[in-house]
């Protein structure tokens, strides 16, 4: 997933030697363009600087926090009086994580201080429930199911989750049977449910949004399957739907035998 980061120059230079190997750094230019990335592509985390722009912005980050408040984000700021107080104002709105230039930006601490706060818990919490069945997996596909969850948007098929754990399509579909984990297809559904679920939570998410973060070709092939596995439209998961029943209900529609719905199996 991708690190999103709108910071000032000499910050942003940094941050490009510590995240040098990242699949996906996505740089923006201005605010309204850090809130497209957030809203469209999966961002996993966030790094500013509340005076990216030249202009001590404590309202724009606040904004953030207000729209997302489900997404890691963390402050990059430099040894100096405002950015300490902008730090302080935001802290008292909901932001946790503060990383100072040159004092805690050390490549690896950094890599790590962001590996920390990335992931969803609910995708978490559900690789814990089903651990027992994952364990009767090979390793390479047991781990591969794991990046699924955690990367959703990632996957479009039976044939990407077969070619991460580097097995045939066939094999697959064996293992995951032998193992009660039911098809491919229906844990894609779930990985991505499951996620979209997360983000249906925030204020700041469409449902249009929320299909294009997890990869869907349309927003009516991910309402069908809010609808298959929650019981409601996407709309009214954000109002409706309690966090321990939307988990309750993955897991029952993983475990269900009832046959998978259209559209097909093979692409969603």
């Amino acid at each position: 997933m991708s690190v999103a980061t709108f910071l000032s120059p000499r910050l942003l230079n940094h941050a490009k030697h510590v995240f040098e190997g990242e699949s996906e750094l996505l740089i923006a230019s201005s605010w309204e363009e850090l809130d497209t990335f957030v809203r469209r592509k999966p961002v996993s985390v966030v790094i500013l600087d509340p005076l990216a722009d030249g202009v001590m912005n404590v309202s724009a980050v606040a904004g953030l926090l207000t729209r997302y408040p489900s997404l890691p984000l963390i402050a990059y700021v430099a040894l100096a009086a405002p950015a300490f107080n902008a730090v302080a104002q935001l802290s008292r709105l909901g932001l946790e994580d503060v990383v100072l230039h040159r004092f805690d930006d050390a490549p690896e601490k950094f890599r790590e201080r962001v590996d920390r706060v990335r992931g969803n818990p609910l995708s978490r919490h559900v690789i814990g429930v089903l651990a027992p069945s994952l364990a009767q997996l090979p390793i390479e596909l047991g781990t591969a199911v794991e990046n699924m969850f955690e990367q959703p948007d990632r996957y479009t098929s039976a044939l990407d989750l077969a070619m991460d754990a580097g097995i045939p399509v066939v094999r697959l579909y064996r293992n995951l049977h032998l193992a009660n984990l039911g098809s491919p297809k229906r844990l894609l559904i779930a990985a991505k449910l499951l996620r979209g679920y997360s983000y249906m939570r925030d204020p700041g998410y469409s449902v249009l949004d929320v299909s294009l973060k997890l990869g869907y070709r349309s927003t009516r092939i991910f309402a069908q399957h809010a609808i298959s596995v929650f019981g409601i439209t996407p709309s009214r998961v954000r109002t409706r739907l309690p966090e321990a029943e939307a988990i309750k209900s993955v897991l029952a529609w993983l475990r269900s035998t009832a046959p998978d719905e259209e559209p097909s199996a093979t692409h969603l």
